[in-house]
């Protein structure tokens, strides 16, 4: 046990995916570092990641059109480029030799009749253009082309793309792994809950106190802890915490499936992100299939998978995957809590004037992105390193808004509608015309509510609109915003490509 007077380079809060990486990176290069968590995980959107290199299988038409989108796919794109070496390099640290942390077998999207043209022809198409600007290979698949997919009626494929060098990640394994290869480094793996944070100036050694009474001290702090950081950050810093976008919790559920009737998965199958989530996808695993996964944002972290959930991913599995699931066992549910801020994007860097860090806010992306951004963060503290990708998601800042009112709110009820014709809704012909101009109507109501210009993105938004509690939190963000003259001048009013 680490004594009272004993002080770390560096503490982080959180061991996710984020946490561990940049601890064993920073041990790695000698620095003494603890990493506190619970064991269990069970708020982590890490224990419950299907793990897939998802890079451009995530890319959608909305992410390419704004400058910040397009810096969250560098971002992949470089992670993407690095995760094999990550991998050989954990592994001889950990001392574990042949073990198969990384499944290569490439990623399959597919283009099906369980969504939409505004949504997923849309997306798909935005993941061919993307695949062809950036150079990666890939292969276009006609309907009949696509492997493993037995669907049901109109749930067939139309099209696909296979992307060879898009894998997935054994989770299990992988976590363990790397939690080895972080303490045969040096580091303290300290399972614990951080109950508040003290004396975070530049000129002093930061204090974190545990539930259980122990104190630990450190020189940098690092917040990794997901959807709990902005928590851990408002009971800190409560007079810079209003000028970081509040952090919600992107509740997701998945099941882990024995195979019954159904073979193994060539590769990931998936089809594009839709309806405010990443689609629907199925992933090789050694001890079955992960199927996955919903999305749906919360003010607080869930403990349990919420039954419609489970229901419908289910369902949808069956539909739109391989009717042969209806012979397959439930092996696990998989409950995990995305960290997702309110504008969107990843909250990365140095609070001013203080030596806490913030690691947390990639909502999606951050399992697939922790090998680029550990080695990044860990520059930046130990170096002082200036990462210009970074800038744009400094923590402290203005509101981030990808595009123009109007094009948000048509998105929003794009996305809206998509639920309900993947639920295979039976409505009559007229009604999806005369239910989006109903959408519209309440989604503008509820952002002309909210502030003059400032509009969330469409998933927050949706969310926004029948959630007073989300409310409030944009509201408090966005009143700081309309007050501070020098946030104002350092954003603009949206952000397009």
């Amino acid at each position: 046990m680490t004594s009272k007077a004993a002080v770390y380079d560096t503490l982080i809060i959180g061991n996710g995916a984020l946490g561990l990486a940049l601890g064993f990176r920073l041990a790695q290069r000698g620095q003494r570092i603890a990493l506190v968590g619970p064991s269990a995980r069970r708020y982590s959107a890490s224990q419950a990641a299907g793990a897939m290199n998802g890079c451009f299988g995530e890319v959608t038409r909305d992410l390419l059109s704004s400058v910040h989108g397009r810096q969250k796919l560098e971002m992949d794109i470089a992670a993407g480029d690095i995760w094999e070496q990550w991998c050989d390099e954990i592994k001889e640290a950990a001392g574990v030799g042949e073990i198969s942390l990384r499944r290569k077998e490439g990623t399959t999207i597919i283009l099906n009749g369980g969504g939409t043209d505004a949504v997923d022809t849309e997306n798909f198409v935005a993941i061919r253009q993307a695949l062809s600007e950036y150079g990666r290979s890939h292969q276009l698949l006609e309907g009949h082309e696509v492997p493993w997919v037995t669907a049901q009626g109109g749930n067939r494929p139309f099209q696909g793309i296979h992307i060879p060098d898009e894998h997935s990640i054994n989770t299990p394994a992988y976590l363990v792994t790397l939690e080895t290869a972080f303490r045969n480094s040096g580091g303290d793996l300290i399972d614990g809950t951080v109950q508040e944070l003290l004396s975070l100036q530049t000129s002093a050694a930061g204090s974190v106190h545990l539930t259980d009474g122990r104190q630990l001290y450190a020189n940098n702090i690092v917040l990794a802890a997901g959807a709990l950081s902005h928590d851990l950050l408002t009971s800190a810093l409560p007079d810079i915490a209003p000028y970081v976008p509040p952090v919600t919790s992107g509740y997701g559920a998945s099941v882990l499936l024995s195979h019954g009737s159904v073979p193994r998965p060539p590769s990931v199958i998936r089809t594009p992100n839709r309806a405010f989530a990443c689609g629907l996808h199925a992933v090789p695993r050694d001890e079955g299939i992960y199927v996955g996964a919903t999305n749906k944002l919360q003010e607080k972290p869930q403990l349990f998978a919420h039954v419609p959930d489970l229901h419908a991913l289910l369902e949808r599995a069956m539909r739109q995957m391989h009717a042969g699931f209806g012979t397959s066992g439930v092996l696990a549910v998989n409950v995990g809590n995305r960290p997702v801020p309110v504008d969107g994007f990843p909250l990365i860097g140095v609070i001013p004037d203080t030596r806490l860090w913030m690691l947390t806010g990639t909502y999606r992306d951050g399992f697939h992105q922790s090998p680029f951004l550990a080695d990044r963060m860990a520059s930046a503290i130990i170096d002082g390193t200036h990462e210009p990708l970074f800038d744009s998601f400094a923590p402290v800042r203005a509101p981030i808004q990808t595009g123009r009112r109007e094009d948000l709110i048509a998105t929003a009820v794009e996305h809206a509608l998509a639920v309900g014709f993947e639920a295979e809704w039976r409505v009559s012909v007229r009604w999806p015309t005369r239910i989006a101009d109903l959408l519209a109507s309440k989604y503008r109501a509820a952002v002309e509510d909210l502030h003059d210009t400032i509009t969330p993105p469409p998933d927050v938004l949706v969310c926004m609109a029948d959630n007073d509690w989300l409310k409030r939190k944009l509201r408090s963000y966005y009143g700081v915003y309309s007050r501070d003259r020098s946030l104002q001048e350092r954003q603009p009013k949206f952000d397009v490509a």
